[in-house]
């Protein structure tokens, strides 16, 4: 813990350059790896589908060559019952025994004229040399208990040993599952046949054509390996596991060979319903399923998910290095480009030093054109400025004490004008004249207010002078001028320049208030609008004519300057206050005017809202 807060501390806590390329650098590794985990699952994903793609088109190419194989016996057996020669030779041989089967045989073929007659035999014969994938064909006779194996080269015939019972639940079952394993019917091999493996076989009854009577069944054994043999000529790569099962769910063929389920029951025949979906058989796997024509078998693609982990091992190994590689580079790149700006930064920093030390003449050379450029002009440009305005100061400190010296020996001018407006008022109310008394007394606290150094006052206190300026027209106009003062009492302590209203009640005054009438009036409201203070001031005076108030109000949205408030008439204190409003406070506050000749004008003045101790 220890070292790892002595590197914070002394790599990182006063080190902005170091932060920028840690964060960076988790941000890439971020990136990079969000990166190369959405690669890996697309590749994966592509994987998958072409592993099951593959597993799809071994198991459709396997199902034609099955279907074919069903579709050749179930020809040839068509072949005997649309012969009647022939199917006359198959009931006689299947009704008697071998012995008088051979002697009518040699009875037809003694026949004066009779042309040698085929046999069913010689057909199953020329069945079986041309499927090389069919073994042998195995004919049982059920009036006379013996059966008949036909091999490409040779032909025996047998009878039957063992139960009868036996033999007729092996009958039964076969009438039921056609398709079956040879090591289940054993006792149709010699015992050197019988050590054979991986030989399925596909079972038929035969009945007399013309009486429909059950005489026995065909059954015709395949060479699981004559079909592997034919599946690699055509997919010379077999992508997953394929199984052949019949309807009863037995395995007749496992593209696995030895320790596969051949001959067994497959044990997740119930999964193999989610096509094309994960599904836990021996191992998590993906199955594809495909029905052959009407043989009732079907051909199950297994391709789990051990087989694709194999082949995203490498996959997996190289996202690894490349993005190791990728986060690797950005460091070291982003490192070099961070150093070259972390000596900028170096260098304005040893510059600032020295300016905050007092060296003033200081100046910073920074190459380019980019912000730390930017930000060595700028601190170029503010030590000229405060060069400049050093020697300003200087000098105005000296006036202002000349200044300081002036008002000291002037002072006593105001007080004598307040001691002598004092005697006026009082000489007045001695004579009887108390709204003159009440004149001079107004104009003495005006004076005093407006003479006053502070610049900032409150707005109560702007109100109250403005209150004051109003009574002296009041008595003066007595029963031509109504006022209404209105002042949230939430932000009369808030700040306020000095002098902003009393200027729009002076232009009311002198420009908008009609001297004849009796009916004038002003009101002044004060209200909180959000973060600013809303000042209104609204009368029933002259108005503005259409042509003088549009000029105003563009001098209004004009940019300050020195010549802007050298308007005339009663724009002088419009603009002025404007003026003031925008220096001190921003470009967003300000005046705004509405006026219609002959019924009056409002102004509203927007200003930030200060507390006391803001300014």
């Amino acid at each position: 813990m220890n070292k790892i807060r002595r590197f914070y501390l002394n790599h990182l806590k006063r080190k902005m350059f170091n932060k920028i390329i840690l964060l960076y650098s988790a941000i890439m590794m971020i990136l990079f790896l969000i990166a190369a985990v959405m690669v890996y699952e697309y590749q994966v994903q592509r994987i998958i589908r072409e592993e099951t793609d593959a597993n799809l088109k071994t198991a459709h190419v396997l199902s034609i060559y099955l279907n074919r194989q069903y579709e050749n016996i179930q020809n040839t057996v068509q072949q005997i019952y649309g012969d009647a020669a022939l199917s006359d030779d198959l009931v006689y041989f299947l009704n008697n025994r071998y012995e008088s089967y051979l002697s009518h045989r040699l009875n037809l073929f003694s026949r004066p004229g009779e042309q040698r007659i085929r046999s069913f035999s010689s057909l199953l014969k020329s069945y079986l040399e041309q499927n090389p994938g069919a073994t042998g064909v195995t004919i049982y006779s059920y009036p006379k208990d013996f059966y008949m194996q036909i091999r490409p080269v040779s032909q025996q015939l047998k009878y039957e040993t063992g139960s009868k019972a036996e033999w007729e639940s092996w009958f039964v079952r076969r009438k039921i599952y056609a398709w079956d394993t040879i090591h289940q019917d054993a006792r149709f091999w010699d015992s050197a046949d019988s050590a054979q493996a991986g030989v399925y076989s596909y079972t038929r009854e035969l009945q007399d054509p013309w009486t429909l009577e059950k005489m026995g069944m065909m059954m015709v054994e395949f060479d699981t390996k004559q079909l592997s043999a034919w599946l690699s000529t055509r997919t010379p790569e077999i992508r997953g596991r394929i199984l052949v099962m019949s309807s009863q769910g037995t395995v007749i063929y496992d593209s696995h060979g030895a320790g596969g389920y051949f001959g067994q029951t497959y044990p997740y025949r119930m999964e193999l319903d989610n096509t094309g979906k994960w599904v836990e058989l021996d191992e998590m796997s993906k199955v594809n399923v495909l029905s052959v024509g009407n043989a009732e078998l079907s051909v199950v693609g297994i391709v789990s998910k051990s087989s694709i982990h194999d082949s995203t091992v490498r996959l997996r190994n190289s996202l690894v290095i490349g993005t190791l590689l990728f986060i690797a580079a950005s460091f070291v790149i982003t490192s070099t480009v961070m150093r070259k700006y972390s000596k900028k930064i170096q260098r304005i920093i040893r510059s600032m030093s020295r300016i905050g030390e007092g060296d003033l003449s200081i100046r910073i050379q920074m190459p380019g054109e980019d912000e730390l450029q930017q930000i060595s002009e700028r601190v170029n440009d503010m030590c000229e400025r405060l060069e400049l305005y050093i020697d300003k100061m200087y000098t105005s400190e000296i006036r202002q004490k000349h200044a300081e010296l002036v008002a000291l020996q002037s002072q006593i001018h105001p007080h004598f004008l307040y001691n002598t407006l004092e005697s006026i008022r009082m000489k007045a109310y001695s004579s009887g004249a108390k709204d003159v008394g009440q004149m001079i007394y107004s104009l003495s606290v005006m004076f005093r207010s407006m003479v006053k150094k502070d610049t900032v006052v409150t707005v109560q206190e702007e109100i109250e002078l403005c209150s004051i300026y109003l009574d002296l027209f009041r008595i003066r106009y007595e029963g031509r001028l109504s006022v209404e003062i209105g002042t949230d009492g939430e932000i009369g302590n808030c700040r306020i320049i000095k002098l902003l209203i009393q200027p729009i009640v002076e232009n009311y005054i002198v420009h908008g208030f009609r001297s004849l009438d009796s009916d004038n009036e002003i009101s002044l409201h004060t209200v909180q609008d959000n973060d600013r203070i809303a000042i209104t001031v609204a009368d029933n005076g002259k108005g503005i004519p259409a042509e003088r108030l549009k000029e105003i109000n563009r001098m209004l949205s004009a940019s300050p300057s020195p010549q802007s408030a050298g308007g005339s008439g009663s724009s002088i204190g419009l603009i002025n206050v404007h003026e003031r409003i925008r220096m001190n406070y921003g470009d967003e506050y300000g005046v705004a005017v509405c006026s219609q000749e002959g019924k009056g004008t409002t102004v509203r003045i927007e200003i930030p809202l200060l507390r006391e101790g803001f300014m």
